[in-house]
């Protein structure tokens, strides 16, 4: 996707044997930051049969995600799923911009539909290019078409709430990308994709464990991890980062996504970094689940 004064978005992880796939994103011109980058009339895509997740106990609660919130450099809004349908989530971001994160639904929507070319979901997803990102969205008929399909992919597993912008309802070079995504719908659909048997999901999922090793920063620094990331600048001047992810362990997986906005990107990508470390020193206590 196009630049948005200095835009880029974000992924990046590593994959584990058994379960899905990680990814983070990047833009051109990102190389000095910890990983970032961008992003038809279509049939909606037919909804994939996956088994629902069991859960397993936890000792992280609301309470520990709160002080997490309040211990790092800048707002954050964070969410972990927990048993059954249920979220443990702290925060709360008032504009959550999808950024690069879009790209995932993007990919599977393009490879569901069948017009996707294999190498721009690779580009799109393990080095977050957005050129191939415009040509997935492009394929699905751009504007309110492309718009439509992506949407029906969000609804048609796990968030219905969501309203995915064509490019026609914002500038030229910043189109679905600016998107807004809350945490907690981009949770649910992250929790299907863990499980998820839809071969456009997989393959999806597969590029998330093959992010460029420079964007392995926030989630994407745990191993093994499937995570997308993206971020930018709002036009309140305020800066976002963003990762959903999905982390592999004991035989089963964690989902956790989170959203952290600051005046500056310095203090954003701290926050990012204290998210990662928080978590990985906590993975054995998250929410376990099975597909």
């Amino acid at each position: 996707m196009g630049q948005r004064r200095a835009v880029v978005w974000i992924v990046s992880a590593a994959v584990t044997g058994v379960l899905l796939a990680g990814c983070a994103d990047r833009g051109p011109g990102a190389a000095q930051s910890p990983g970032r980058t961008a992003s038809g009339s279509a049939s909606t895509p037919t909804r994939s049969t996956t088994p629902s997740p069991t859960a397993s106990a936890t000792t992280v609660d609301a309470a520990e995600l709160t002080s997490l919130t309040q211990q790092v450099a800048t707002p954050l809004q964070i969410v972990v799923s927990g048993t059954g349908t249920d979220q443990i989530s702290a925060g709360r971001i008032s504009t959550p911009t999808a950024w690069s994160t879009l790209k995932v639904p993007i990919a599977i929507a393009a490879l569901s539909r069948g017009t996707a070319d294999i190498d721009d979901v690779k580009e799109a997803i393990t080095i977050s290019d957005n050129d191939a990102a415009i040509r997935l969205w492009n394929s699905l008929g751009s504007g309110e078409g492309a718009a439509d399909t992506v949407q029906s992919v969000l609804s048609a597993h796990g968030d219905a709430d969501t309203t995915v912008l064509p490019d026609a309802k914002v500038d030229p070079d910043e189109p679905f990308g600016m998107t807004q995504w809350q945490a907690d719908d981009q949770a649910r659909f992250t929790d299907w994709l863990a499980c998820a048997t839809d071969p456009s999901a997989r393959t999806v999922r597969s590029y998330m464990g093959q992010i460029d090793s420079s964007q392995q920063f926030g989630l994407a620094g745990i191993h093994p991890s499937m995570v997308k990331a993206g971020w930018g600048d709002e036009d309140s001047g305020q800066y976002t980062v963003r990762q959903m992810a999905v982390l592999p362990h004991d035989d089963g997986y964690s989902v956790v996504t989170f959203i952290a906005q600051g005046d500056s990107e310095a203090s954003v990508d701290r926050t990012v970094q204290e998210v990662g470390k928080w978590i990985s020193a906590r993975s054995s206590q998250l929410p376990l689940r099975h597909c």
